[in-house]
């Protein structure tokens, strides 16, 4: 089935019709649903799930809609006081912008390739990241070392590892977005972000889809064109 709906995915017309639904729903929901704190939440929520359902086709779309969900999650995390999931949202503009590019210049290969300048930049970026999260989290009075700081350190680690195997489309992304919503869960439900609360049961059951997909399609690249799966082709090494 997920194969037969991967050309409505690709389709220019659907990318459209999906992007024309989303600011319908934001601007009832701006206009009816409580204003700009409803957008934030909700519309970045419905961001990140459409986002999710176009990662299981490994379209381009996947980028643009994280770009979406996270510029819109900036302000939220803020306002919520959630400071590092605010600064995470800000570091995954900057990496879904890598990622754009790296799935432009790197077209089917699976994995991680040192020979590859733009693998290596990457890595670079996601390395920053988790280094600055660490730094952040360290010592935070009144804060570190309590439940809710560890959840939140936790689905902020999980989901960097994520993005990163996002990059480089590895399964284990799927996993690690799972640890990440895991961990979130409680805390969404504990500061009333019914929203992110909500949706991350939607993204979590395409979180199952896409992990099978994935590995069905892992399995045929690997049958027909092993090179497409490891190691570098010649005309990446430059990329």
């Amino acid at each position: 089935m997920t194969t037969r709906l991967e050309r409505y995915a690709r389709s220019r017309v659907c990318n459209l019709a999906v992007a024309a639904a989303f600011v319908a729903a934001n601007v009832l929901g701006y206009r009816y649903g409580g204003g700009t704190e409803f957008v934030q939440e909700w519309g970045g929520s419905l961001a990140a799930i459409i986002a999710t359902a176009f990662l299981v086709w490994k379209t381009l779309g996947y980028w643009a809609w994280m770009m979406v969900n996270a510029a819109l999650w900036v302000a939220l995390f803020f306002h919520q006081g959630l400071p590092m999931m605010a600064w995470l949202q800000l570091s995954f503009l900057l990496f879904c912008f890598y990622g754009a590019v790296q799935w432009t210049l790197v077209r089917y290969r699976i994995g991680f390739d040192p020979r590859v300048r733009s693998d290596v930049v990457g890595c670079v970026i996601a390395a920053a990241v988790f280094a600055y999260s660490v730094y952040a989290y360290r010592n935070m009075p009144g804060y570190t070392g309590t439940v809710w700081w560890a959840l939140e350190a936790g689905s902020v680690v999980a989901a960097i590892a994520a993005i990163w195997f996002d990059a480089f489309r590895y399964k284990a992304n799927w996993i690690a977005w799972t640890v990440s919503n895991l961990a979130g869960w409680p805390l969404y439900y504990h500061t009333r972000l019914w929203g992110v609360f909500a949706a991350t049961f939607v993204y979590q059951a395409i979180n199952v889809v896409g992990y099978v997909h994935w590995e069905r399609e892992e399995r045929l690249l690997r049958a027909v064109t092993p090179e497409l799966v490891v190691g570098a082709k010649h005309a990446e090494a430059a990329a």
